[in-house]
This record gives structure tokens, sequence and C-alpha cells, in this order.
């Protein structure tokens, strides 16, 4: 799931939403590409709500963008990886 972090454009982020780690739950197809009805944000830290859903977007935009194709997940282990949780910090990605 690292491939996200390549497809997360941080430009276009406020300083509101650049302060909100996001906390985003979704269910991925057997194929690997992700169940994009299921993409949801279970919680943010930092910032605020508006800039939390700005961040979460961006998040969400990036988890459909680098799955299209499906990730690269083993099928045989698909009850392992069906639901994933995936933080996403602004900060941390910026410094990179």
């Amino acid at each position: 799931m690292l491939e996200v972090g390549r497809c997360w454009i941080l430009g276009a982020l406020s300083t509101n939403a650049m302060q909100s780690k996001v906390v985003v739950r979704f269910e991925l197809n057997r194929d690997g590409t992700p169940d994009i009805g299921s993409i949801r944000m279970t919680g943010f830290e930092g910032g605020t709500a508006a800039g939390a859903k700005k961040a979460y977007e961006t998040a969400r935009r990036a988890i459909i963008r680098c799955g299209k194709n499906g990730y690269n997940l083993p099928t045989d282990k698909y009850e392992q990886w069906k639901i994933v949780n995936i933080t996403f910090n602004p900060e941390n990605m910026r410094l990179k």
C-alpha cells in the first residue's frame, strides 16, 4: 500500500489541511482495485474538520488513482488485505 503515497498530491492543500492526519478505511476487490464506494474517513487528528475533509478528499483521489489497475497484492492472502485502514499525514509526506 506504499504505492498510495506516490499518488498523493499535496500542492493544493491549505495550511489547515496540512496539519490534519486522516485515517481512511476502504475495501479492495479481489483484483486489488479499491471499492470506491467503501472509501471513508474514520478519524482525524490535528487541524480542523474542514481541513481534515480536504486532506481526506486528496487521500481518496490518491487511493483511486493508484489503485485503478489494482494494487499488487497476493491473491491467496485476500482475506488479510481486503479491508485497509491507512493514515495519511501531510507533514510526513511533505518532508520526503
